[in-house]
């Protein structure tokens, strides 16, 4: 599975595609909120717990690729997002890719798998969240469309997320025998869903915080609190 949804949107938004838009304004239905994004990242290999002296433990921690995200599909989304952020007041980061779990690549904290599980680690950012209706539009498809925008922020220097173990079934977790967010193709942005074997493994002491796609780092949402990773 490449990745998981989370289903965490209160109200109905439209689906609409457009080439290219602006509006003149945009109505918040209400106060920006908080929610996990729609994926979470694979970050640690499988681990089939049969510990005869409690809880397994397993190194997590890769790159990961997230941005801001727009439920209407225009080609040239930027002055959406502008107008969006002028009105409610918080910064749309454009996509950049990090490194999360523990201080720096090559250094991975550990995350408790259950005794009897087979599980592995995942890491779903937080994003900060916006809806409500754009008006005065130039292009009549999105004209009083109901939208949702997102943004991913930070907490010092690293993205805010929680990682959580996935329980799934043991054949899945078996094959799944090297962390794909520790590896070439997930620090250049393409995050995989495995790797083939432990050879595709970034090398320990890898010194580079940040992937290939971007080196912008992702900013906090002014004016709010923000969450950092989740705890043991």
């Amino acid at each position: 599975m490449h990745f998981l949804t989370h289903t965490a949107i209160s109200i109905a938004l439209t689906s609409t595609s457009v080439f290219a838009a602006s509006c003149e304004t945009y109505t918040p239905a209400g106060e920006p909120y908080t929610q996990p994004a729609d994926r979470t990242f694979i970050v640690s290999k499988g681990e089939v717990c049969e510990s005869t002296t409690g809880d397994c433990r397993i190194p997590i921690g890769g790159y990961v690729t997230e941005g801001r995200t727009l439920n209407v599909t225009i080609a040239s989304p930027g002055p959406i997002y502008d107008l969006i952020s002028d009105t409610v007041r918080f910064v749309f980061n454009d996509t950049a890719t990090t490194w999360v779990g523990g201080p720096s690549p090559g250094e991975p904290q550990e995350w408790p798998i259950q005794n009897g599980t087979a599980a592995y680690v995942g890491f779903t950012a937080n994003h900060r969240c916006t809806s409500g209706t754009l008006s005065g539009c130039d292009d009549s498809a999105i004209e009083g469309a109901a939208v949702e925008a997102c943004s991913p922020y930070t907490i010092a220097d690293g993205l805010s997320g929680t990682f959580h173990a996935i329980v799934s079934d043991r054949s899945s977790v078996e094959a799944l025998t090297c962390n794909p967010a520790n590896t070439t193709a997930a620090k250049n942005g393409n995050n995989p869903s495995n790797c083939s074997d432990a050879s595709s493994q970034l090398p320990i002491g890898d010194a580079s915080r940040f992937g290939g796609v971007s080196t912008i780092l992702l900013v906090g949402s002014l004016g709010v609190a923000v969450f950092g990773f989740g705890s043991l």
